[in-house]
């Protein structure tokens, strides 16, 4: 009975570490099908799910390097347990299975992440050599198609990105474009200066000086004064000045013309002229209440009339210059006295009318006697001396006048043998006031203000 029971204790003991042995054989398998299974599993989790970040990598690496360790002690353990008993072993075993069952768990978790994949596939090394490089090589491969897959997916989105940005980037300045312009006001160009209206001005001639005036004219930003000597000449920039007159050293000179013109100043202060500069051939005729003046002085004769109500007698400075010289006549032994001065406009009339009817002829009237507002006795500037007729000519009267009358600022209006320009008869008794200067020059030259002036003398 003893023997027999030594003997099935010597089959159970056989049994059992023929058991262990295949135990521990098929957990190896196990484990290396199962490491296979996980690879795949990893691969394609791989291509899924490229990327994880770096603080989840550490932690699974670290549960992997334990899992191993744990996997190393039971493998001990079964070697050792094949010596015990059946039940030992079964117990083992079935530690070995669910060990080897969490390996493969936390290898499959593992496998989510890439990474972490190499950290376990080069611990498994210790474990299984043979298992440890398949893993490796289907694992690496496995990783390097995943992450050449990803970096190509990645590679074509970021090429795809650029372009994106690129055209919402070329949109956008187009947009910007389109408002910038939207919002632009168009600049309205400044109003065109309209030119200031003509000036109307006299020229007023001495011996050794010109001077011109004018009225102002509405608007004007300033004048300037231009002078031709000569018919045929150039027009010259005399001078230009802000005020409504100017003098210039200019004589008198019948061949000279003057020009003003009124100009405005535009926006870029440009000058803009009068349309229509006035421009006077010297003498410049001018009229003033129906009186006609040239260079200051008073025009009357047969072309140029007075208002029928002008003057009431002679003028203050033609009472005072004659009677200085009735006292310079005295000093000299002549007596002289006004016959006839200021006559109004009706009694040269009545006059005129008289000569008229008495002579039979207009015609005849016209040769010594004025028609009523084209006598100078209206002006206020003329008289009649002592007696007047033909018998005064040639008397020390009239001749010491002759001579002399100039000095006092008169002339002797119709000389003789200039009938043709003054268009009287020669009155040797007729005076008329010009002021010294102008009397001089007459004078001196013989020139009768219609020569002097370039005027005619002659009834419309």
């Amino acid at each position: 009975m003893k023997k027999q029971t030594a003997i099935l204790l010597l089959c159970v003991c056989a049994l059992l570490t023929s058991c262990g042995e295949t135990d521990s054989s098929q957990g190896k398998v196990t484990t290396a099908g199962q490491t296979s299974a996980v690879t795949e599993q990893a691969s394609e989790t791989q291509t899924e799910q490229p990327e994880e970040t770096t603080a989840g990598q550490a932690t699974e690496s670290e549960t992997e390097t334990e899992t191993e360790t744990e996997t190393t002690t039971t493998t001990a353990k079964a070697t050792t347990t094949s010596k015990k008993t059946k039940k030992t072993t079964a117990t083992q075993a079935s530690t070995t299975t669910q060990e080897t069952t969490t390996t493969q768990e936390v290898t499959t978790t593992t496998a989510t992440a890439p990474p972490v994949t190499t950290t376990t596939t080069t611990a498994a090394v210790t474990t299984t050599a043979a298992t440890t490089t398949a893993k490796a090589t289907t694992t690496t491969s496995a990783m390097t198609t995943a992450k050449a897959t990803t970096t190509t997916a990645a590679a074509e989105q970021t090429t795809k990105a650029p372009k994106k940005t690129t055209a919402a980037v070329t949109e956008a300045p187009k947009e910007t474009t389109t408002t910038t312009t939207a919002t632009k006001k168009k600049e309205n160009p400044p109003a065109a200066v309209k030119a200031p209206g003509t000036v109307d001005f006299r020229v007023s001639t001495t011996s050794t000086k010109t001077k011109l005036s004018w009225k102002a004219v509405e608007g004007a930003d300033g004048y300037v004064v231009w002078i031709k000597r000569s018919k045929d000449g150039k027009w010259e920039r005399r001078k230009e000045t802000t005020n409504t007159s100017c003098q210039l050293k200019e004589p008198r000179n019948k061949n000279y013309s003057f020009c003003v013109k009124a100009y405005r100043l535009d926006a870029n202060g440009k000058k803009v002229y009068s349309e229509k500069a006035h421009a006077s051939a010297f003498p410049y005729l001018y009229k003033e209440n129906g009186v006609t003046y040239v260079d200051g002085i008073q025009i009357v004769n047969k072309t140029y009339s007075l208002p029928s109500d002008y003057g009431n007698g002679l003028t203050q400075t033609t009472l005072d210059a004659f009677y200085e010289m009735q006292r310079g006549a005295a000093n000299d032994g002549i007596s002289l006295w006004i016959t006839s001065g200021f006559r109004s406009y009706a009694v040269q009339s009545s006059l005129y009318w008289s000569y008229v009817n008495r002579d039979g002829s207009q015609w005849s009237a016209d040769q010594y006697s004025a028609r009523p507002g084209h006598s100078e006795h209206q002006s206020g500037l003329a008289f009649d001396l002592n007696f007047a007729g033909t018998a005064f000519n040639g008397t020390r009267e009239a001749q010491w006048i002759a001579g002399n009358c100039y000095k006092y600022g008169f002339i002797i209006r119709y000389p003789y043998g200039k009938e043709s320009k003054t268009g009287y008869n020669y009155e040797s008794w007729h005076c008329r006031y010009v002021g010294k200067e102008l009397a001089k020059i007459l004078t001196e030259s013989g020139l009768t203000l219609e020569e002097y002036y370039g005027l005619s003398s002659r009834y419309s």
